[in-house]
């Protein structure tokens, strides 16, 4: 078995962006808390899918100097030697909370999974260096045990199905579940191809732990581009919605066209979280842009963009009367009309004549 650091106390940035306080009580409680039996923890590469493989299980976790130690077992030996090579020599815990759907042990901190990392930075810095220790995983101690091994497996299989019958499927599942004989099995299956490796060709189903990077790789590549085709879609229906939001403002004449970019970059700018504050006897909450929303829509307008109709531009219309534009065009058409009268009349008085109140 070989101990390393996998977490400490402190505040810590999930991978989802949460913040997380862990207390030292937190972490005896994590430490405490973990049963083999109920629910191995296993060492793998990442943060992966449950499909990926173990490359090791935690047997235990203890408290030692104020770090959270985890004793792992059953190591494969080209991980070992992956590891203390330094490729994967930083490492994340991934932890059950108490609340968290699926914890073994609700009410508690649980490990879920210690995950092993190459390029990625890790969300628990400063966890010293560890190396596993050069006997780990040697051949002679495989070789004697896998007899054993698969006679165990057999059994195994055998008490499940005995289970099955006398207790009903719900009820094995909760004493003796397929994913831990199936595990032990493939175990067992990666010591048979490694010590067989140099005696035959390369067998279809041998654990290649190259390959198996390169996939795990492949698969987080892919999410990453998945998860990046997700954001740009949804940043474009947000800019969409916004720009048809700063339309409807210009249409109102609450805002000029000029603006209308600027206004849209800065709704694109805004956070999620909500403001609250105190209006009279209530409290406000909301979303920046919905606050700013409420403001652009409520302000008065102060121009008319909207297309105008016939009537709208009829200079004997009288909702248009004090109209500079159709004052003008009245006042030449009285001077016109006075003019083919014989009455020479200024501008002025035509503007004059057309304007004062007639009773």
């Amino acid at each position: 078995m070989t101990l390393i650091p996998v977490f400490k106390p402190g505040t810590h940035t999930a991978v989802d962006g949460r913040k997380i306080t862990f207390t030292l009580d937190n972490c005896v409680d994590l430490a405490e808390s973990y049963d083999p039996s109920l629910s191995e923890a296993p060492a793998v590469i990442g943060h992966p899918k449950l499909t990926a493989p173990a490359y090791g299980w935690a047997k235990s976790f203890e408290i030692k100097d104020g770090l959270v130690y985890a004793k792992l077992e059953q190591l494969h030996p080209e991980f070992a030697e992956a590891f203390n090579a330094g490729s994967y020599k930083k490492r994340s815990l991934s932890i059950y909370l108490p609340d968290s759907p699926g914890n073994p042990k609700p009410g508690h901190y649980y490990p879920r999974h210690i995950g092993f990392l190459g390029a990625a930075a890790p969300a628990i810095k400063g966890l010293p260096d560890a190396n596993f220790a050069e006997s780990v995983g040697e051949q002679g101690a495989a070789e004697f045990a896998m007899a054993f091994d698969l006679r165990i497996i057999d059994t195994l299989r055998s008490l499940r199905e005995y289970l099955i019958e006398k207790e009903g499927i719900e009820k094995t599942d909760q004493i003796l579940p397929t994913w831990r004989i199936e595990s032990l099995s493939d175990q067992v299956d990666f010591k048979v191809n490694e010590l067989t490796q140099e005696s035959s060709m390369t067998k279809p189903n041998e654990i290649n732990f190259a390959e198996q990077q390169a996939s795990i790789d492949a698969k987080n590549a892919d999410l990453a581009t998945r998860e990046q085709a997700l954001l740009a879609k949804e940043q474009k229906a947000k800019r969409d919605e916004f720009a048809s939001f700063a339309d409807q403002l210009v249409k109102d004449g609450k805002l000029l066209p000029i603006h209308k970019t600027s206004v849209i970059e800065v709704f694109m700018s805004l956070g999620n979280e909500p403001i609250s504050f105190a209006e009279g006897d209530s409290t406000i909450s909301c979303s920046p842009a919905d606050l700013i929303k409420k403001v652009l829509t409520e302000r008065p307008a102060f121009m008319d963009f909207a297309e105008k109709s016939a009537a709208d531009k009829d200079p004997n219309n009288d909702d248009n009367k004090d109209d500079p534009k159709v004052i003008a065009a009245k006042a030449k058409k009285y001077q016109q009309e006075q003019k083919e009268k014989g009455n020479i009349i200024s501008i002025s008085q035509a503007v004059e004549y057309v304007t004062k109140d007639k009773k």
